[in-house]
């Protein structure tokens, strides 16, 4: 028998093998393949059967605790969360505490928030009080976290944090842990909090430089190309500024999750194609956009864009 994802679903839709014997040659699949294409269509196949036991909750609580690959640990949290979410609790306390993989954390975040009990509540709870302790967002960088620190401790003496939702907390929570990412993978970041909500509000991801300078050190500039390389960029569902300058992108695809911006900032880019003005049009509480030196300048103008967002063209044009 041809040991392949498919192959086996097939041989189990027309009962050539039986549910018990498909588990186990699936499971053999992501226990034992090294290649992940392979390992994640098991998975996949395993969804698709809708089989519910104990040996699969274990075999994929084991996945997420001992796997090597965090695309295989993050996908067997979404397995647990949406199969066996009522048992779940105590691995996905292990998981927040242990976890280094931002898209398993963020999994395991949303998923306290489906389980909605008290227990839940208080393992977010005590995440947020450790970022207090956090003197560093990337000690490599120097990166201090003040911020963090200043907004917490002056949200603690204005409200209980306990009075927050699972949801408010989840959402305080995924911010932390994507600007956190963010900030390991970007050379140059500045952001701002919004001390109400704990929530960012303000993505300064330009380059300081707006062309290449001989001499200029390894990975001083961000070198952006699509939105795709900033981690998490669609989870900051609060962000009102965005500034993106003198980066090298030319697709604004998936801008239309930041529902909340206003200000969109991205002069100096490579935005040529116009089917971004439909991406941009999407965002209806925008209030300012910077499209200064990118070609789809030349080639559109301000009655283009909704009429109640002031756009920026050409920067000797107000």
């Amino acid at each position: 028998m041809d040991i392949n994802p498919y192959t086996i679903l097939e041989d189990y839709n027309n009962k050539r093998i039986d549910q018990s014997t498909a588990i186990k040659l699936l499971t053999s699949i992501i226990e034992n393949y090294d290649e992940e294409k392979f390992r994640m269509e098991a998975i996949a196949i395993l969804k698709t059967l809708k089989i519910n036991t104990k040996t699969l909750f274990e075999f994929f609580e084991n996945l997420i605790i001992s796997d090597s690959s965090e695309v295989i640990r993050n996908a067997a949290a979404k397995y647990i969360s949406t199969n066996f979410l009522e048992i779940s609790l105590p691995v996905f306390q292990w998981v927040i505490q242990h976890e280094t993989s931002y898209y398993s954390l963020i999994t395991v975040v949303n998923s306290l928030v489906k389980i909605h009990t008290s227990e839940a509540k208080s393992i977010l709870i005590e995440q947020i009080k450790k970022i207090r302790d956090i003197k560093y967002l990337n000690i490599d960088k120097d990166y201090g976290n003040k911020k963090y620190r200043k907004a917490l401790k002056s949200y603690f003496k204005r409200k209980p944090i306990d009075k927050l939702s699972h949801k408010q907390l989840a959402a305080v929570l995924i911010n932390f842990l994507t600007i956190k990412d963010i900030i390991e993978e970007i050379p140059n970041v500045y952001f701002e909090l919004d001390e109400k909500t704990l929530l960012i509000e303000k993505l300064d991801l330009s380059d300081y430089l707006e062309f290449e300078v001989k001499g200029t050190p390894w990975g001083w500039k961000n070198n952006l190309r699509n939105l795709s390389q900033i981690t998490g960029l669609g989870n900051l569902k609060h962000l009102k500024t965005l500034d993106l300058s003198n980066n090298q992108i030319g697709d604004l695809e998936g801008i239309t999750e930041l529902k909340n911006l206003t200000h969109l900032v991205l002069p100096n880019n490579q935005i040529s194609d116009q089917k971004n003005l439909d991406y941009i049009n999407q965002l209806s509480n925008l209030q300012f956009i910077d499209l200064c030196g990118n070609d789809i300048s030349k080639n559109v103008k301000n009655e283009n864009f909704n009429p109640d967002c002031r756009v920026l063209l050409n920067k000797y044009i107000q």
